[in-house]
């Protein structure tokens, strides 16, 4: 198909009578009759389909067809054979056709190359999430199916999926890779049932090695849960592996049923968190490797101001440093010390929690996002390191900030003995002497929280 709009057909068509009613020499009558409401519907290198309104206009047009296609080849500049088509066949075919190609832009390709492993910096808040990738890579639909990763926006997760794309297109070029935002794959299914090709949609996406769905949050709408929820059964019994991302954990998904919860935690769920000082500032470095602006002399200094500053979010860490460099250039400085990074950022200060009221509650949930975790988790009887360590942190920061007993932290804390929450703290309160970890990430939550020294 010709790639112009309706309008620049148009264009076409009425150059073409134009030319035919000169040549033929057609009175203004006898066009109005056969002629006035034909228009061109589609153009390719080869072909050219006109739509007419009735049999005898069809007819007409067919007895002069051999010199209107030869005047609508010198308009378009090479030979083309004509196709006459009724309206009403138009009218039939034309909502399947519009469906079959956003059906088409749907299935596209939309992985990006930009995104890999080579590229993804590791740190301990995504160690877990980028072993599990690498482990779907290589043994699809056998251990960690679906793989579920979440986390805030803007850490990760959509890079992670990205390269898990292109790693097996990289190894196994004919496995077949889906990505698909939520959004898209609802678009996708109320479409079919419109047009009544849900079976070959389902047939379609079970054809994939690899269906990896990113955002599944907003897949809220009933219909396409139901469909998905048959999908999601026989693309695990065929193992065929799935990868889901998400802004929060699974059993915190709201307007998802039950039964998909339930089989989303069925394989493996592993969070990206905010990385902590020594990967921010590791993702800095890895940006700052082939720029053009590499030239310029930037201190240490700077990096571990934007990773203090903008960790909590990479997108706003990988942001901060295209804007500096983007500054030095336009202002040329000799070196970009701190003090050139600081009136960069003057006026973009460390974003604080909105709400004014510190509470045990506020301190849980920032300390939840910035670690990728639910709150369940926090107070869970769970010793995973992660968890434990960022409830360490929340326990310091109620103990040190709202000054409360030990037992009404516990309660706060999934009910434990205040003896459990006392060791908490003091393990908090020492490692805080000489971890520079720890050290960034109570300064960051404090910031956070608009409570910083």
């Amino acid at each position: 198909m010709l790639d112009s709009n309706k309008g620049e057909l148009s264009q076409i068509w009425k150059k073409t009578m134009d030319l035919f009613v000169e040549k033929k020499d057609i009175d203004s009558v006898s066009f109005q009759s056969f002629y006035a409401r034909s228009r061109l519907y589609d153009i390719n290198q080869e072909f050219a389909t006109v739509v007419v309104s009735t049999q005898i206009e069809k007819q007409v047009l067919q007895h002069e067809l051999i010199d209107i296609q030869n005047i609508l080849s010198s308009v378009v500049g090479y030979p083309v054979v004509c196709q006459l088509v009724l309206q009403k066949e138009i009218e039939m075919i034309e909502p399947a056709v519009v469906t079959q190609k956003r059906n088409e832009i749907l299935f596209e390709n939309k992985i990006k190359e930009e995104f890999n492993f080579d590229n993804f910096v590791v740190g301990k808040n995504n160690r877990e999430a980028q072993a599990a990738a690498m482990a779907v890579c290589h043994y699809p639909g056998q251990f960690y199916n679906p793989l579920f990763i979440y986390g805030n926006s803007g850490l990760g997760k959509t890079h992670l999926i990205h390269s898990i794309a292109n790693y097996v297109k990289e190894i196994r070029p004919e496995d077949k890779v889906l990505y698909i935002y939520s959004e898209d794959f609802v678009t996708l299914i109320i479409e079919s049932m419109k047009n009544k090709t849900v079976e070959e949609v389902k047939q379609k996406i079970c054809s994939y090695d690899y269906v990896m769905i990113d955002d599944i949050q907003r897949l809220r709408q009933s219909t396409s849960q139901e469909v998905f929820f048959n999908l999601y059964n026989k693309l695990v019994g065929d193992n065929k592996q799935i990868v889901i991302t998400s802004d929060i954990h699974p059993t915190e998904l709201k307007g998802i049923e039950n039964r998909l919860i339930s089989r989303f935690s069925q394989g493996l769920t592993v969070s990206v968190g905010s990385p902590e000082f020594e990967t921010a500032k590791a993702i800095l470095l890895k940006k700052i490797e082939g720029r053009r602006e590499s030239e310029i002399l930037i201190q240490d200094e700077v990096l571990d101001f934007l990773a203090t500053r903008f960790s909590s979010d990479v997108r706003k860490l990988e942001g901060s440093l295209n804007e500096l460099f983007f500054k030095a250039v336009l202002y040329n400085p000799e070196i970009i010390d701190l003090d050139f990074a600081k009136e960069v950022f003057k006026e973009n200060p460390v974003v604080a929690v909105v709400e004014n009221t510190l509470n045990a509650q506020r301190i849980k949930s920032v300390v939840c996002e910035y670690y990728g975790l639910s709150v369940g988790q926090l107070e869970s009887k769970s010793r995973t390191k992660n968890i434990a360590n960022a409830r360490h942190i929340a326990v310091y920061l109620c103990r040190k900030h709202l000054h409360m007993p030990f037992v009404k932290i516990g309660f706060e804390f999934g009910n434990r003995d205040h003896s459990t929450i006392m060791s908490s703290y003091e393990k908090m309160v020492k490692l805080l002497k000489d971890n520079e970890t720890f050290q960034q990430a109570v300064f960051q939550l404090e910031t956070k929280l608009g409570i910083g020294n």
